[in-house]
């Protein structure tokens, strides 16, 4: 799974709490789920804090921050489906994240900064897609994704 910092409640009180703050808490709720191997648990928190990063693409909102969130929401579910021997849901999620942000860095109707956000956090799909490659090999879909083109040109994603 991957870490991210305490979610800090006190901040939220009295006030609604925002997306991100909704989406660290399900994160972290999954991650000591995860921890306790309450792989149920995990799951339906990684989820929640799937769906809550979906729905921070585009918002007003550090572009950064959110498609971190949407990359480490896909990974989290990619690591417990593998955890649990799903290599195929694993797949599908590590193969989302990469594909999603190809998408849109390279869609000219999503704003700039959202775009360079994209590109920026392609590197952790991309050392995520290459590492489930070197345990999946043949894996149709990885490969495809791995080998998706960046730029005009038809390069592959570059180091």
């Amino acid at each position: 799974m991957v870490q991210i910092t305490s979610w800090n409640a006190a901040a939220s009180r009295g006030a609604p709490a925002s997306a991100m703050e909704q989406w660290r808490r399900a994160t972290l709720e999954g991650n000591q789920a995860y921890e306790s191997c309450d792989f149920p648990g995990a799951l339906a928190q990684y989820r929640r804090a799937l769906q809550l990063a979906d729905r921070l693409w585009g918002r007003p909102y550090d572009p950064g921050a959110a498609v971190a969130a949407l990359v480490v929401s896909h990974h989290n579910l990619a690591q417990l489906h593998e955890r649990l021997q799903q290599s195929e849901a694993a797949a599908s999620h590590i193969c989302a994240a990469h594909e999603t942000l190809h998408r849109k860095a390279l869609d000219p109707d999503v704003a700039e900064a959202w775009r360079e956000a994209a590109w920026q956090h392609s590197r952790v799909t991309y050392a995520e897609l290459l590492a489930f490659l070197r345990r999946h090999p043949a894996h149709p879909r990885a490969a495809a994704a791995a080998a998706l083109q960046w730029w005009p040109g038809g390069a592959a994603r570059p180091n």
